[in-house]
């Protein structure tokens, strides 16, 4: 459908798929189909494990360079405040804890790069799509963070019992750096004294729930300020249950 799209003239659908061709220049609809193999589109490239204490591992080029600035380019200018998930309420709203930009990628935005993408979170994990919450692009300028938290439902906390209910426990994130050209602004897990930062197109994955489905504490982590430049990732977080809605 997209390569008779492309030929058909649409700018868009040859976009797409010059990105996943990893040709941004050639506009021929039929040479950019020949040139996507569509297994190796869905094939990550293997994790490596990052510590012997929690399941945090390294997919390295998880996407291509042309996939990472088209994320980019999505979000550039769609970015919002970052909310968080109140503990005190079990509300969403904004927090001086987290100071990046975000811009969430619902079923309506799904184009076929970020589709792609999902498909290799879930070969990644062996979690299927229909368990991925919206993908996220967070921007971090220059001092801003994201600090100490978990990124696990707490089922002790009452406020969040309809949402684990409903949603499921959120128990893998995937992160995937989309440039590099910024100082410091690791991942930093204290507990683990483990500092992350990936190159273009790497991602980080880590479990945040125990093999008996009990949340990892040793997981608590923050998104380092950086120091020069702008760092940009995107962030799947990936639930144990299906949604109400395939994101």
């Amino acid at each position: 459908m997209a390569e008779r799209a492309a030929a058909a003239g649409n700018a868009a659908a040859t976009a797409q798929l010059a990105t996943l061709a990893g040709a941004p220049d050639e506009t021929d609809a039929a040479k950019l189909r020949a040139a996507i193999d569509p297994v190796a589109l869905v094939t990550p490239p293997p994790l490596e494990r990052l510590s012997n204490d929690a399941g945090i591992a390294c997919s390295r080029g998880f996407a291509t360079p042309e996939m990472c600035a088209w994320m980019i380019t999505r979000a550039q200018s769609r970015l919002e405040p970052s909310m968080v998930n109140d503990a005190s309420t079990g509300e969403m709203r904004q927090h001086p804890m987290r100071t990046a930009y975000t811009c969430a990628f619902g079923p309506p935005d799904r184009d076929l790069v970020l589709a792609a993408l999902q498909a290799r979170a879930a070969n990644l994990t062996r979690v299927p799509v229909v368990m991925h919450e919206a993908p996220n692009v967070i921007s971090y300028e220059p001092g801003q963070q994201f600090g100490m938290h978990v990124d696990f439902i707490d089922p002790q906390n009452p406020h969040f019992a309809r949402e684990l209910e409903v949603l499921g426990q959120r128990a893998t994130t995937i992160v995937t750096y989309l440039n590099d050209d910024f100082d410091d602004a690791p991942t930093h897990f204290p507990l683990l004294k483990l500092n992350v930062r990936g190159g273009i197109g790497d991602a980080i994955a880590w479990s945040h729930v125990r093999p008996d489905g009990t949340p990892d504490t040793n997981t608590v982590h923050a998104g380092m300020p950086p120091t020069r430049g702008r760092k940009w990732v995107l962030s799947q977080w990936l639930r144990n249950k299906p949604l109400p809605y395939n994101l």
